[in-house]
């Protein structure tokens, strides 16, 4: 590490070393394919299971976790890292145990920071009252901007594989740029829409392709069903875990959650935000030089 670095990453460590969180990046090969609504109503399942959760949401419009959850977004992390605004100001409370950032832009952006910036952005997060134990940040489909160095740098990643052979072909080929690119060898894969034995089947061939040619390693999770309540929920503004808490698909995100909420977190080293801020910056840094090189 160099000098820089291990200076920029010692300072958050003092400011921030008691912050204990676990992230987690959700990610699919292709929009639509149900990623939002495993973050929004994940997030409300592991919230009634006890955690407070910050969800950072990348989503624009009416796909993004703010629309889902009814809320209105007037500030963006872009904007706090800017100075024009605080973070408080732009975290959106969705309840006691929730929180959504807004980050469509800021993502993107922090890899540029100053060491001063990032130092106050640093501070500004140890100011906070409200600390959540878990995050999940819902990435947006759109792989032309390089907010991948956020999957890298969070402590487990979530595939979620649309229903269709395009949709986890295009899952597998995210699988194969994160292993190739960012050096990523374990992976989450949650199965929506489906039954748990197409799930079983689609798991295993996976698995075996990602073991055999990109030494990585997949580990599956129950499957989400397919079921009407989450399309109902949709149409009424609210998770279906709230909105129909008897549904099957209900009960399947909160054996979702038993399963995410015992994930520790994974690094060796830097296991609190600071780690994880630090990791994505230096990804999104190096990801900007090799594409300059």
């Amino acid at each position: 590490m160099s000098g820089f670095a291990f200076d920029q990453a010692e300072g958050l460590r003092r400011l921030l070393g008691g912050d204990a969180l676990r992230v987690v990046s959700v990610i699919s090969g292709k929009p639509h394919a149900g990623q939002t609504s495993v973050v929004i109503n994940l997030a409300c399942a592991l919230a009634a299971q006890g955690e407070s959760v910050l969800v950072i949401d990348e989503g624009i419009g009416t796909e993004s976790c703010a629309a889902r959850l009814g809320l209105t977004p007037r500030i963006e992390l872009a904007q706090v890292l800017k100075g024009q605004a605080t973070l408080k100001q732009a975290l959106l409370p969705y309840n006691d145990a929730i929180r959504l950032l807004p980050a469509r832009e800021g993502l993107r952006r922090l890899p540029a920071l100053t060491p001063n910036a990032h130092d106050q952005l640093a501070r500004t997060l140890q100011a906070m009252p409200w600390k959540p134990d878990i995050a999940l940040i819902d990435l947006a489909a759109d792989r032309t901007h390089p907010t991948l160095a956020a999957a890298s740098a969070a402590d487990a990643v979530l595939v979620v594989l649309g229903s269709g052979h395009a949709a986890i072909t295009q899952a597998y080929a995210l699988i194969k740029q994160l292993a190739q690119a960012y050096g990523q060898r374990q992976f989450h894969l949650l199965a929506t829409k489906t039954t748990a034995v197409e799930a079983t089947a689609v798991y295993n061939n996976m698995a075996e392709a990602a073991k055999r040619y990109l030494h990585a390693r997949l580990h599956s999770l129950p499957p989400i069903p397919l079921d009407d309540a989450i399309k109902r929920a949709g149409k009424l503004g609210k998770p279906a875990v709230e909105a129909f808490p008897e549904a099957a698909a209900s009960h399947a995100y909160r054996v979702l959650a038993q399963a995410v909420g015992a994930w520790p977190a994974a690094r060796s080293e830097g296991r609190h935000l600071e780690g994880f801020l630090h990791r994505l910056i230096m990804s999104g840094r190096m990801t900007e030089a090799s594409v300059r090189a």
